[in-house]
Protein backbone atom coordinates (compact mmCIF):
# COMPACT_ATOMS: atom_id res chain seq x y z
CA UNK A 1 0.00 0.00 0.00
CA UNK A 2 2.62 2.58 1.13
CA UNK A 3 5.54 1.74 -1.55
CA UNK A 4 6.68 3.46 -4.68
CA UNK A 5 4.79 3.18 -7.45
CA UNK A 6 4.87 4.76 -11.40
CA UNK A 7 4.22 8.32 -11.63
CA UNK A 8 0.76 7.62 -13.05
CA UNK A 9 -0.32 7.08 -9.64
CA UNK A 10 0.22 10.36 -8.13
CA UNK A 11 -0.93 11.93 -11.45
CA UNK A 12 -4.47 10.25 -10.37
CA UNK A 13 -3.99 11.45 -6.78
CA UNK A 14 -3.55 15.07 -7.58
CA UNK A 15 -5.89 15.16 -10.07
CA UNK A 16 -8.61 13.67 -8.08
CA UNK A 17 -7.72 16.00 -5.41
CA UNK A 18 -7.61 18.76 -7.15
CA UNK A 19 -11.48 18.23 -8.33
CA UNK A 20 -12.32 17.28 -4.96
CA UNK A 21 -11.31 20.77 -3.52
CA UNK A 22 -13.72 22.00 -6.15
CA UNK A 23 -16.07 19.88 -4.95
CA UNK A 24 -15.97 21.29 -1.52
CA UNK A 25 -15.97 24.62 -2.71
CA UNK A 26 -19.20 23.85 -5.15
CA UNK A 27 -20.96 21.94 -1.62
CA UNK A 28 -20.42 25.06 0.25
CA UNK A 29 -21.97 27.42 -2.01
CA UNK A 30 -24.63 25.03 -2.41
CA UNK A 31 -25.07 25.32 1.49
CA UNK A 32 -24.64 29.04 1.54
CA UNK A 33 -27.40 29.01 -1.04
CA UNK A 34 -29.83 26.48 1.17
CA UNK A 35 -29.61 23.67 -0.78
CA UNK A 36 -29.44 20.23 1.66
CA UNK A 37 -28.27 18.11 -1.00
CA UNK A 38 -25.08 19.12 -1.12
CA UNK A 39 -23.99 15.85 0.15
CA UNK A 40 -24.35 13.69 -3.17
CA UNK A 41 -21.29 15.28 -4.30
CA UNK A 42 -19.09 14.33 -1.73
CA UNK A 43 -20.81 10.66 -1.91
CA UNK A 44 -20.22 10.67 -6.21
CA UNK A 45 -16.73 11.56 -5.71
CA UNK A 46 -16.29 8.87 -3.11
CA UNK A 47 -17.86 6.47 -5.33
CA UNK A 48 -15.67 7.45 -8.44
CA UNK A 49 -12.46 6.83 -6.16
CA UNK A 50 -13.31 3.62 -5.32
CA UNK A 51 -13.73 3.12 -9.19
CA UNK A 52 -10.51 4.20 -9.52
CA UNK A 53 -8.86 2.41 -7.69
CA UNK A 54 -10.60 -1.06 -8.63
CA UNK A 55 -9.87 -0.46 -12.61
CA UNK A 56 -6.51 0.36 -11.99
CA UNK A 57 -5.01 -2.40 -9.30
CA UNK A 58 -8.32 -4.66 -9.57
CA UNK A 59 -8.07 -4.94 -5.33
CA UNK A 60 -8.90 -2.44 -2.73
CA UNK A 61 -5.59 -2.75 -1.43
CA UNK A 62 -4.74 0.93 -2.16
CA UNK A 63 -7.61 2.23 -0.18
CA UNK A 64 -6.20 0.73 2.79
CA UNK A 65 -7.95 -2.78 3.15
CA UNK A 66 -5.87 -5.99 3.49
CA UNK A 67 -6.59 -9.63 5.29
CA UNK A 68 -3.30 -8.83 7.06
CA UNK A 69 -4.12 -8.36 10.75
CA UNK A 70 -8.06 -8.07 9.41
CA UNK A 71 -9.80 -10.42 12.70
CA UNK A 72 -7.34 -7.94 14.91
CA UNK A 73 -7.84 -4.71 13.84
CA UNK A 74 -11.61 -5.45 13.34
CA UNK A 75 -11.40 -6.37 16.93
CA UNK A 76 -9.73 -3.35 18.40
CA UNK A 77 -11.61 -1.42 15.90
CA UNK A 78 -14.99 -2.65 17.43
CA UNK A 79 -13.79 -1.74 20.85
CA UNK A 80 -12.86 1.76 20.52
CA UNK A 81 -16.33 2.62 18.51
CA UNK A 82 -18.48 1.09 21.57
CA UNK A 83 -16.43 2.46 23.84
CA UNK A 84 -16.92 5.74 22.28
CA UNK A 85 -20.84 5.03 22.21
CA UNK A 86 -21.03 3.65 26.11
CA UNK A 87 -18.86 6.76 27.41
CA UNK A 88 -21.82 9.01 25.69
CA UNK A 89 -24.61 7.44 26.88
CA UNK A 90 -23.20 7.43 30.18
CA UNK A 91 -22.03 11.17 30.89
CA UNK A 92 -24.67 12.65 28.32
CA UNK A 93 -28.51 13.43 28.39
CA UNK A 94 -28.62 13.02 24.64
CA UNK A 95 -31.47 10.64 23.47
CA UNK A 96 -30.41 7.36 22.03
CA UNK A 97 -31.86 8.22 18.73
CA UNK A 98 -29.78 11.29 18.81
CA UNK A 99 -26.52 9.15 19.49
CA UNK A 100 -27.40 6.32 17.24
CA UNK A 101 -27.38 9.90 14.63
CA UNK A 102 -24.45 11.17 15.65
CA UNK A 103 -22.43 7.69 15.56
CA UNK A 104 -23.62 6.99 11.59
CA UNK A 105 -22.77 9.94 11.27
CA UNK A 106 -19.41 10.91 12.04
CA UNK A 107 -18.30 6.98 11.69
CA UNK A 108 -19.73 6.47 8.03
CA UNK A 109 -19.83 10.02 6.37
CA UNK A 110 -16.75 11.39 7.94
CA UNK A 111 -14.54 8.89 9.32
CA UNK A 112 -15.01 6.20 6.91
CA UNK A 113 -15.17 8.52 4.01
CA UNK A 114 -12.07 10.43 5.14
CA UNK A 115 -9.99 7.62 5.81
CA UNK A 116 -10.12 6.13 2.79
CA UNK A 117 -9.84 8.68 0.37
CA UNK A 118 -6.97 10.71 2.72
CA UNK A 119 -4.86 7.28 4.48
CA UNK A 120 -6.10 5.02 1.75
CA UNK A 121 -5.86 6.41 -1.93
CA UNK A 122 -4.52 9.24 -2.26
CA UNK A 123 -2.00 8.65 0.39
CA UNK A 124 -0.76 5.83 -1.39
CA UNK A 125 -0.73 6.96 -5.07
CA UNK A 126 1.14 9.95 -4.06
CA UNK A 127 3.83 7.26 -3.57
CA UNK A 128 4.03 7.68 -7.63
CA UNK A 129 6.50 10.58 -7.18
CA UNK A 130 8.96 9.62 -4.68
CA UNK A 131 10.15 6.73 -2.06
CA UNK A 132 10.71 9.51 0.12
CA UNK A 133 8.33 8.58 3.10
CA UNK A 134 8.21 11.11 5.55
CA UNK A 135 8.23 13.75 2.56
CA UNK A 136 5.22 11.51 1.01
CA UNK A 137 3.40 11.30 4.43
CA UNK A 138 3.45 15.02 5.01
CA UNK A 139 2.76 16.03 1.77
CA UNK A 140 -0.21 14.20 2.30
CA UNK A 141 -1.11 15.74 5.58
CA UNK A 142 -0.49 19.09 4.03
CA UNK A 143 -3.15 17.96 1.42
CA UNK A 144 -5.74 16.62 4.00
CA UNK A 145 -5.50 19.68 6.13
CA UNK A 146 -6.02 21.69 3.23
CA UNK A 147 -9.11 20.17 2.36
CA UNK A 148 -11.14 21.13 5.65
CA UNK A 149 -11.00 25.15 4.46
CA UNK A 150 -13.24 25.37 1.56
CA UNK A 151 -16.03 23.67 3.22
CA UNK A 152 -15.84 25.27 6.33
CA UNK A 153 -15.12 28.92 4.88
CA UNK A 154 -18.98 28.55 3.65
CA UNK A 155 -19.86 27.37 7.33
CA UNK A 156 -18.18 30.03 8.88
CA UNK A 157 -19.56 32.46 6.82
CA UNK A 158 -15.83 33.92 6.49
CA UNK A 159 -14.28 33.14 2.84
CA UNK A 160 -10.83 35.49 3.13
CA UNK A 161 -7.55 35.25 4.35
CA UNK A 162 -7.89 35.67 7.53
CA UNK A 163 -9.89 32.62 8.16
CA UNK A 164 -6.94 30.50 6.81
CA UNK A 165 -4.60 32.60 9.12
CA UNK A 166 -7.33 31.79 11.97
CA UNK A 167 -7.33 28.24 11.13
CA UNK A 168 -3.17 27.58 11.13
CA UNK A 169 -3.22 25.89 14.29
CA UNK A 170 -5.55 23.70 14.12
CA UNK A 171 -4.48 23.06 10.33
CA UNK A 172 -0.98 21.69 11.91
CA UNK A 173 -3.22 19.64 14.47
CA UNK A 174 -4.55 18.07 11.41
CA UNK A 175 -1.29 17.50 9.60
CA UNK A 176 -0.03 15.49 12.91
CA UNK A 177 -3.17 13.71 13.23
CA UNK A 178 -2.54 12.17 9.41
CA UNK A 179 0.48 11.06 10.16
CA UNK A 180 -0.07 9.46 13.17
CA UNK A 181 -2.93 7.67 11.26
CA UNK A 182 -0.60 7.02 8.58
CA UNK A 183 1.62 5.09 11.07
CA UNK A 184 -1.14 3.24 12.42
CA UNK A 185 -2.18 2.10 9.13
CA UNK A 186 1.45 1.36 8.14
CA UNK A 187 1.73 -0.62 11.19
CA UNK A 188 -1.60 -2.35 11.10
CA UNK A 189 -1.81 -2.84 7.44
CA UNK A 190 -5.11 -1.22 6.62
CA UNK A 191 -7.05 1.89 7.82
CA UNK A 192 -9.65 -0.28 10.36
CA UNK A 193 -8.28 1.36 13.70
CA UNK A 194 -7.68 4.79 12.01
CA UNK A 195 -11.12 4.63 11.12
CA UNK A 196 -12.06 4.09 14.78
CA UNK A 197 -9.62 6.40 16.20
CA UNK A 198 -11.26 9.21 13.71
CA UNK A 199 -14.59 8.13 14.37
CA UNK A 200 -13.85 8.91 18.35
CA UNK A 201 -12.19 11.93 18.01
CA UNK A 202 -14.52 13.65 15.99
CA UNK A 203 -17.76 12.10 17.77
CA UNK A 204 -16.58 12.79 21.46
CA UNK A 205 -16.14 16.19 20.51
CA UNK A 206 -19.42 16.61 19.12
CA UNK A 207 -21.62 15.01 21.40
CA UNK A 208 -19.77 15.91 24.94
Amino acid sequence: MYEKKEKSYAVIALTYYFILLIAFVWMGILLKDGVKSYYWIYWSLFIVAILIVWIKDKSFVNLGFTKEKLKSNLLISFGMILSGILIVIAISDLSIGRILKATCYYLFYIAMVEEVLFRGFIQSYLFGFSENKKLIYCFGGICFALMHLPFQMYVHNNVSISYVIQRLPSLFYIVILHLLFCYITSKRKDITIPIAFHFLIDFLQDVL
